[in-house]
């Protein structure tokens, strides 16, 4: 949506004030934003966390599935599985598939 800065004209009497209220809604959607900008940062470091924790979970016997349950699906399953398949205890890994020249 475009958005157009208004400025006030001294030959019309009905623009009086304009600039003002411009002013002070740009100064409102600025503070939004900034709200936003520092939210999604403390997201980041949050989902950075999260990540580092998993390997250790993930040794001790959690599954991808229970992982992703527990984090209400900030990382799905197959990324979880991925990232921490080299940490996952021996039983949980899967054999590898017989060749069939074997």
């Amino acid at each position: 949506m475009p958005v157009a800065t208004l400025h006030a004209n001294p030959s019309w009497p009905n623009n009086e004030g304009v600039d003002e209220k411009v002013k002070q809604e740009l100064a409102e959607i600025e503070a939004i934003a900034l709200r936003i900008v520092r939210r999604n940062a403390a997201n980041k470091l949050d989902e950075e966390e999260i990540r580092r924790r998993l390997p250790g979970l993930r040794a001790q016997d959690a599954g991808p599935a229970d992982l992703e349950r527990a984090i209400h699906s900030v990382f799905v399953q197959g990324t979880i599985s991925r990232w921490t398949k080299d940490f996952a205890p021996e039983h949980r890994r899967k054999k590898p598939k017989a060749t069939a020249g074997s």
